[in-house]
């Protein structure tokens, strides 16, 4: 893909979310402190971007996302490494797999331990009941 065609595609994405005309935004423009986006609209941006682009983008590589230009040039990079690109999306598949189960699984066993712990205690309040009547007699 062409370098201007990426820039193009990154700052068409960013006029949608901000409803600007994209001409008015550059690749110097600083995402947070030129554009606004707060943390949650850049983490937005760069889903779409990874959909757009079918890349992933590991979270220690955001620090070093913070203008306009600096994201289409990470991009660049990243299409330009087929392994790179290729390699990411199985992680992330992979991972969300692992951890739905995991989650799914503790859940009821901390609801079957209290379902049981409350059904024993009244059985012993009853039995304790019983036996206070039998030493009164």
């Amino acid at each position: 893909m062409a370098d201007l065609a990426v820039t193009q595609q990154i700052i068409q994405s960013l006029a949608t979310y901000l409803k600007r005309d994209a001409a008015s935004i550059t690749e110097s423009h600083h995402l947070r402190d030129d554009l606004g986006l707060d943390s949650v609209a850049v983490i937005e941006l760069l889903f779409e971007i990874e959909d757009r682009f079918k890349i992933q983008i590991p979270d220690q590589d955001l620090v070093g996302l913070s203008t306009v230009g600096s994201v289409a040039a990470y991009v660049r990079e990243r299409l330009a490494s087929p392994n790179a690109a290729m390699k990411a999306p199985a992680k992330a598949a992979a991972k969300p797999a692992a951890k739905a189960p995991a989650k799914s699984a503790a859940k009821p066993k901390a609801k079957t331990k209290a379902a049981s712990s409350a059904a024993k205690k009244p059985a012993a309040k009853a039995k304790t009941a019983k036996s206070a009547k039998g030493k009164k007699r």
